[in-house]
């Protein structure tokens, strides 16, 4: 079956955990050191151009669209995630391995997405949860309080999937984009075909920048 395979992702997890950082390094290939909170949500389109999946014990090539939302953790935009949570895919969980609060509340996310999606989807998306500033514990700016056993075992104990630690300064774009070029794959042997619409375009390959301010 040809076409382009069209898939949402949402960033999610608590304000200042880097979810901006990623997104923007991902999608651009640039880091900032400015401290700069999404105001509702970001977009961009990745497009992966053929993938190598296992179907049915066979080889194939397939090409995805990704939507890459960037969302904002503050409580108070806590409505506008919601709605960008739902029809999502593949939602991307982000933790500070030196904030401690905010790996507490992966529990709190994770209840959220689930009670978002219980009646809507409720077997259709996955979740990767991700570790982020693994600069600042490497160079010693700040402590690490949060051991990489403690986010392992958070996703044997919840079934979802462990992205291991990383770095939105120090990972490169290509780094991030083979993380989530491996997400997709586990996605689509997930569901399947149940999502191509549309035929190739000219822009796969390319990252194809799109904002939309809430």
């Amino acid at each position: 079956m040809s076409g382009v395979i069209e898939y949402k992702f949402a960033l999610l997890g608590d304000s200042q955990v880097g979810k901006t950082s990623i997104f923007r390094k991902i999608s651009t290939g640039n880091f900032t050191e400015e401290n700069i909170s999404t105001i509702g949500t970001d977009k961009r389109t990745l497009n992966y151009t053929d993938l190598e999946l296992d179907i049915n014990g066979k080889k194939e090539k397939k090409s995805f669209e990704i939507s890459l939302f960037d969302t904002a953790g503050q409580d108070r935009f806590r409505s506008i995630t919601k709605g960008y949570i739902k029809g999502s895919d593949g939602i991307i969980l982000i933790y500070d391995i030196t904030n401690k609060e905010s790996f507490e509340h992966v529990e709190i996310w994770l209840n959220n997405i689930k009670e978002i999606l219980s009646d809507w989807k409720a077997s259709n998306y996955l979740i990767m949860l991700l570790g982020n500033k693994l600069d600042l514990v490497n160079s010693g700016v700040l402590q690490r309080v949060v051991e990489t056993e403690e986010g392992q075992n958070k996703c044997n104990n919840t079934g979802i999937i462990w992205g291991g630690e990383c770095s939105a300064k120090d990972f490169t774009d290509v780094q991030f984009s083979d993380l989530f070029k491996d997400f997709t794959i586990k996605i689509f042997e997930k569901n399947g075909y149940k999502k191509i619409v549309k035929q190739h375009s000219k822009k796969i390959g390319k990252y194809i920048k799109k904002k939309s301010f809430c």
